[in-house]
């Protein structure tokens, strides 16, 4: 039957044992995550769901395979918007004392140094979500929200914008604050683009 998930401990033990872990933690007990998530700290819902078991493989490999799932909600690199990211990490770690046994592994076995007799398992269970993260996480085409700043929509259909390139492409002369301050850059784009 599968224990509670421990803060750390003894992988070499558990791998003898065949020790499993099974339980939910909440996404703020993770400080690196939770300094890129949004609102993780007041969600009791933001937690990670984690089934982790320590085997040793038909190769003689100590291992840690498992499943962790959650559902992250970050920034959105487009919009700035909340985006929710669904992680489903599948787990086949293999636990290595050395750097010079990660050479030695199979290819379907990532490695897992261990260098001592302790393991920080919510270590490695932050590390697996941190990857999981896409490098520019981002809503779907379209799905992104309008951008507003100080009451003024920077959206590119905004009509602040339309009327402050009107006035630009017509060479009529608007005071610096009635500009949009960046109607100037849409207009040499749009130049370039009639100049090809």
């Amino acid at each position: 039957m599968p224990e509670d998930i421990p803060i750390s401990l003894d992988p070499w033990r558990a791998v003898k044992k065949g020790l499993s872990f099974a339980g939910e933690v909440a996404l703020s007990q993770f400080p690196r995550l939770a300094k890129i998530l949004i609102g993780c700290e007041n969600d009791p819902h933001a937690r990670a769901v984690c089934d982790l078991r320590f085997e040793r493989g038909r190769d003689g490999h100590a291992l840690v395979v498992g499943r962790i799932r959650s559902c992250l909600r970050v920034p959105c690199q487009r919009c700035l918007g909340e985006v929710e990211i669904d992680v489903d990490v599948l787990l086949r770690l293999a636990l290595i004392r050395t750097d010079q046994m990660a050479c030695e592994l199979p290819e379907d076995l990532d490695p897992l140094l261990v260098a001592d007799e302790q393991m920080d398992l919510m270590a490695v269970i932050e590390d697996e979500l941190l990857l999981a993260i896409p490098m520019f996480p981002r809503h779907g085409d379209g799905l992104c929200r309008p951008l507003v700043t100080e009451g003024v929509d920077v959206n590119p259909a905004s009509p602040d914008l339309a009327m402050n390139e009107t006035a630009l492409a017509s060479g009529s002369d608007t005071s610096r604050e009635e500009t949009h301050p960046f109607a100037l850059l849409a207009g040499i784009r749009r130049n370039r683009g009639d100049s090809k």
